[in-house]
């Protein structure tokens, strides 16, 4: 017997799948630039990960004592102690996200992280090869989260050159649940991200009512996932990135919207968050589920949790960090004023050299169009969706020694888009765009052998 054939169906097809995002942060990983200690090392602005708030964040974590005798024990609940759930409902939920009712702590679900939260919603609404509808480009860490552990299918909705910000695409997404459908797929739910990963932009109200109304039509969950509520920052730009801006609409919680229940069955209405994003704790791994209609989803959710429990010193660090509202008031102000001065830094490089994005009020990044860099002798490939040269182009930056996360990741399926993450401080972001500038311009004049 081979190792291979020993080993489950499902883990078989784990190992043939690729994962071409995380090859790129083991890149960048292995090599970690340091202004200081490695100047050489890899610039990383392909990860959605906020470095700006360091400071702030190690002041208050030096104040936990996280030799406290009580948290060598487990926890009070793998899914959640009923403190920091309370203090999620009422600090987070209930201040910032305008819900017409009023979170409860029971209501919540915590997590090792949102792609856990991502799997375990999997799980109890899909069963294996089940679908979940997502409009393209999307978070590219969805399709493991999906398929990985609880075998969903992630059902791509490719767009062309509709916005997804446009009424229109509701459409597109009923063709896609009726071709799948036929194709023997039954769709069980749909994932949106508002704000929008890798769009950097936010749903209008109207828009986020027709995703109800067809989720209500088609009877199929929706997780709204809203895990950068908190990081809009486009109210504090000035100038030119002022200027360019597209007609723009304030972050809406689906749980702001006045009598969902004419739109949709509550029950299929639910809500993602973690701590990652908007307050700059990816290694610290808490996520969030919300779902205030659905009890019996909870409870579901709730009996695998045990899989996925926090550490008890994560737990008390975050609950020192949620604990005082004033303090996240001036953690979240802080944060978006410095999100707003380094997108300004990216996009004054971009606009001097005449790089197209699509401008972005929220999270940590932009959408860049690096189709002029593409070698002429490639521009007809890839224009029938051959990748060679955005892995050309890609793979020209890693040797430059700069990581941008490329199209592909986000099922893109234009050839030439990038995800630039400028939420780094702004020397290490000069540096990682000067890099990112060269390798384009070696690029273009490639000529192959």
């Amino acid at each position: 017997m081979t190792i291979k054939t020993s080993l489950s169906i499902r883990a078989q097809e784990n190992l043939q799948g690729s994962n071409i995002m995380l090859e790129g942060v083991i890149k960048a990983n292995a090599n970690k630039f340091d202004l200081e200690a490695n100047p050489n090392g890899m610039v990383n602005l392909g990860v959605a990960e906020n470095q700006l708030m360091t400071e702030e964040l190690r002041t208050i974590m030096r104040t936990v004592d996280t030799a406290d005798p009580k948290l060598f024990g487990y926890g009070e609940s793998p899914s959640g102690s009923k403190h920091l759930r309370e203090l999620f409902a009422d600090n987070i939920f209930n201040r910032y996200f305008n819900p017409q009712t009023l979170v409860r702590a029971e209501d919540i679900v915590l997590a090792a992280g949102c792609s856990a939260i991502v799997d375990m919603f999997t799980f109890c609404v899909c069963d294996p090869n089940d679908g979940i509808l997502i409009t393209t480009p999307f978070y590219g860490g969805f399709i493991t989260d999906i398929t990985a552990k609880s075998k969903g299918k992630v059902v791509p909705v490719h767009l062309g050159d509709m916005s997804p910000f446009d009424m229109g695409h509701i459409q597109l997404m009923q063709n896609a649940l009726e071709k799948a459908k036929l194709e023997g797929t039954t769709i069980r739910a749909l994932v949106l991200s508002n704000p929008h990963n890798p769009l950097g932009r936010n749903y209008s109200s109207e828009v986020l009512i027709e995703f109800l109304k067809f989720a209500n039509k088609n009877k199929i969950h929706v997780l709204y996932d809203e895990i950068y509520a908190l990081s809009v920052f486009d109210h504090a730009l000035t100038g030119k990135a002022k200027e360019e801006q597209c007609v723009s609409h304030p972050f809406i919680s689906v749980l702001s919207i006045p009598n969902l229940e004419q739109y949709c069955d509550l029950e299929l209405i639910h809500v993602a968050y973690g701590m990652s994003k908007d307050f700059c704790l990816n290694g610290f791994r808490c996520g969030v589920l919300l779902s205030p209609w659905n009890k019996e989803l909870v409870e579901a959710m709730r009996s695998i949790s045990v899989f996925t429990w926090m550490a008890s010193t994560t737990e008390a660090m975050v609950i020192k960090l949620l604990s005082d509202p004033k303090a996240i008031d001036t953690f979240t102000k802080t944060n978006q004023q410095r999100l707003a001065e380094s997108y300004t830094y990216a996009v004054d490089l971009l606009r001097e050299h005449k790089i197209s994005y699509i401008p972005a009020q929220a999270g940590h990044f932009l959408w860049i169009d690096l189709r002029t860099y593409i070698p002429s002798s490639f521009v007809s490939a890839a224009s029938a969706g051959d990748r060679a040269a955005e892995y050309l182009l890609w793979r020209n930056m890693l040797d430059e020694g700069v990581y941008v996360n490329l199209g592909e990741a986000f099922s893109e399926s234009k050839v030439g888009f990038f995800r630039l993450s400028f939420s780094v401080p702004l020397p290490q972001l000069k540096i990682g765009m000067e890099r990112m500038i060269k390798a384009c311009q070696k690029t273009v004049s490639f000529v192959p052998v």
